[in-house]
């Protein structure tokens, strides 16, 4: 979270130094880096910056720690205080005092991660009949959707949140939340693989259009099972040239049009529709493949990281190893579903994960060890004294532990609740790291 305005100042990039705690004021798509407030840590990020020729930078020197340069002394009255506060006791008062704080915060940061998740469901789902009747405004309403999702990808504060999984099967919901993941994924694995400004809008808005086909396939089609013979059929394999067709009436240019026709295409020609292969496919349209096939996976009883896992030992080869890699480290270090054991004994439920302190993610941490149906929703960013010590697998832990399912990846409770999760899933492909 960005401090006072009084914090930052302005610098150019040849007086930036390794150290030093910057802030950039462009937008997402005009820089490479995936957060715009962060600790400059290699002389590559330095070169990085001279070259893209970013010049609306802004320093903190509070939070520098730059070799040879001196941090600013506080202040005599600042000082003062520091002295008067060393030689004081915290009573049980201000004690009880800041936990009041710190559990309104939590609660701000919880009703406004709900608020976000309520309003992106209802912008996904308000694009889809748009798309679907090939109306030109969809093209400008794609992009405003777009910019809202990288807006929040831009708040280092914000949780990533996979909601797809929550959604009921074979549902717009569904869909439409499938969307907005997919925009968020292949906007985090574009930044991470360096692309430039024009390939990450046409990705986004590939990503953000990808499922339009899918939603004119019956009920029993919209959500894929792997290996399941009816999706085989003519009819399923044709929905990304379907979605194409009804992008062309909207507007949609020619490239988003290609990336969603090949989402599904595979480098080996065992793809669909047309069974290209090879350089026939183009490289931004196998990153969507990739983050198409990582939904499939994360079904109702598959977790992310299973799906995750999936993709390391079968499709290396199919998406490309930096893909896959990048796409872990996205969702990764611990996958929202992973149970893990805490510092303090206690097993918790990842919820939320957090891109500027990626150890650090928001957890349903549960009190009763033998049975997960009381929990309280803890963000660690905010609890120096609590952390993870590994991930679990559950797979060992006995089923009475998960008596009331709740679906991996839903929507972060605002307080302790009755139903404990039913996702008794391993949770080996993350470990603790």
């Amino acid at each position: 979270m960005d401090t006072e305005t009084a914090d930052w100042e302005p610098i150019e990039a040849d007086a930036l130094r390794i150290g030093h705690f910057i802030k950039i004021d462009h937008r997402w798509f005009d820089h490479p880096f995936v957060r715009r407030s962060f600790q400059v840590s290699s002389e590559r990020e330095l070169a990085v910056i001279r070259e893209v020729q970013l010049t609306r930078m802004f320093v903190d020197r509070k939070r520098s720690v730059v070799a040879g340069e001196q941090r600013p002394a506080p202040t005599e009255t600042a000082a003062s205080a520091e002295a008067d506060a060393a030689t004081l006791e915290t009573t049980a008062a201000e004690a009880t005092q800041a936990e009041a704080v710190r559990i309104r915060e939590q609660r701000a940061c919880l009703e406004a991660a709900s608020t976000r998740d309520r309003v992106t469901l209802e912008r996904a789902r308000a694009l889809l009949p748009v798309l679907g009747s090939g109306d030109p405004s969809a093209v400008t309403m794609v992009d405003a959707f777009i910019d809202y999702l990288v807006a929040i990808l831009n708040n280092s504060t914000t949780p990533l949140t996979l909601m797809a999984a929550a959604a009921p099967r074979r549902s717009s919901m569904r869909l439409a939340l499938q969307i907005a993941d997919a925009v968020s994924l292949v906007a985090l694995v574009g930044k991470r693989m360096g692309l430039g400004k024009q390939q990450l809008r046409v990705l986004t808005q590939a990503a953000a259009t990808h499922t339009v086909g899918l939603a004119r396939m019956p009920p029993q089609l919209i959500d894929e099972e792997p290996g399941d013979e009816q999706f085989n059929t003519a009819a399923f394999r044709n929905y990304p040239l379907l979605g194409a067709n009804i992008l062309n009436k909207c507007g949609f240019q020619a490239e988003v049009l290609r990336l969603v026709v090949q989402h599904r295409e595979r480098p080996d020609g065992s793809g669909f529709p047309r069974g290209l292969n090879g350089d026939a496919i183009n490289p931004l349209a196998l990153i969507l493949g990739a983050v198409r096939e990582f939904q499939i996976r994360c079904d109702r009883d598959t977790s992310p990281v299973l799906a995750l896992s999936y993709l390391h030992r079968h499709c290396r080869g199919t998406y490309g190893a930096e893909v896959i890699v990048h796409l872990a480290n996205a969702v990764l270090v611990y996958p929202v579903g992973t149970f893990v054991q805490m510092s303090d004994g206690r097993v918790a439920r990842i919820v939320g994960i957090n891109e500027a302190a990626r150890m650090a993610p928001m957890v349903d941490v549960y009190e009763d060890r033998s049975a997960l149906r009381e929990w309280t929703t803890v963000d660690l960013s905010q609890a120096p004294g609590l952390s993870i010590v590994r991930a679990l697998d559950t797979s060992y832990l006995p089923p009475r532990m998960f008596a009331a399912p709740r679906p991996a990846g839903g929507e972060v409770p605002r307080k302790a609740g009755a139903d404990a999760d039913a996702s008794a899933e391993p949770a080996q492909a993350s470990g603790a790291k």
